[in-house]
């Protein structure tokens, strides 16, 4: 079930170099707050072992995808699984002629040319839900802020890394490209999946923020249980400063910077909502979905 937040925290149209995009669980608008972050241990990466972590999460079917009419036969079957909210299906042997394709309206898929390898994510109507209010509540940030016209919306765009082809839940990029960075990968991604595969979600993560080499600043990963009314938010950016292998190539640590955790008590739907912690909205920066500095506000003539 998807939980919208009670608390709000004030609007606000000024866009300084302090400005952020913000994120009250749910709900993304602009906020002043400072951003904060959160210790957690990092996750060491390459990009070899993200395209490897990203296969390891369970799954409800494991099949030959020779065939797209295969491969759709069972997609069309999980589709109709009762109170789906995220399910994850892989498949082998699958040629590149057919990975190519949109196997099935709304699924995600990521594609390994490699191993011949795919993962298909079947989402539920929770799984829809909680990413369109997202999209929903990222356009009302950027309206309010004035700033409707900044960005592009990639949706599901698929994107191909350094080894295999992924595609997200959500992706944003400025609609003015500063000069030297490649209109290949968005500036913000956002995955969204089941409590029980968080390894997955922080691997997704990790991948993209790997395979771009950093142009995709942040990752915002939603984790909806299954069992109780509870959804936790993060975000996963690279640790700064960077550190390299002895070969020379960049170690690809990630980190939590935040997480916050919206849920209910069991019971009557009408019980409060929670938030942990209730101090602080999840935070994107201007610069980090713009690809640079805010516009200092300028007084009008």
């Amino acid at each position: 079930m998807f939980l919208s937040a009670q608390q709000k925290v004030p609007v606000t149209t000024e866009i300084g170099p302090k400005t952020e995009m913000a994120v009250v669980t749910s709900e993304l608008i602009p906020s002043s707050e400072p951003r904060i972050g959160l210790s957690s241990p990092v996750i060491p990466e390459t990009m070899d072992t993200t395209d490897i972590d990203c296969f390891d999460v369970e799954f409800v079917v494991d099949a030959i995808g020779s065939s797209a009419r295969a491969i759709r036969s069972i997609l069309s079957r999980l589709r109709n699984t009762p109170n789906l909210v995220t399910l994850y299906a892989k498949f082998t042997n699958v040629p590149p002629d057919v990975a190519k394709l949109n196997l099935s309206k709304g699924c995600r898929q990521m594609y390994n040319p490699d191993t011949r390898g795919m993962i298909v994510t079947i989402p539920g109507r929770p799984h829809d839900a909680i990413t369109g209010e997202l999209h929903s509540q990222f356009a009302v940030a950027t309206y309010l802020a004035n700033m409707k016209d900044t960005f592009w919306s990639l949706t599901t765009a698929r994107v191909e890394g350094a080894i295999c082809s992924k595609e997200p839940d959500g992706s944003w990029i400025p609609r003015n490209l500063p000069p030297g960075r490649s209109e290949k990968w968005p500036s913000l991604v956002l995955e969204v999946g089941v409590s029980e595969s968080k390894k997955k979600l922080r691997a997704d993560a990790a991948w993209w923020l790997a395979n771009s080499d950093g142009q995709v600043h942040v990752v915002i990963i939603i984790s909806v249980n299954r069992t109780v009314a509870k959804v936790t938010f993060e975000t996963i950016v690279l640790e700064q400063p960077p550190t390299y292998m002895r070969n020379g190539r960049r170690r690809y640590r990630t980190e939590i910077r935040q997480s916050i955790v919206v849920s209910r008590a069991q019971g009557d739907p009408g019980q409060p909502i929670t938030t942990v912690p209730n101090t602080s909205p999840l935070i994107i920066t201007l610069e980090e979905v713009l690809c640079r500095p805010p516009v200092p506000q300028r007084p009008i003539q």
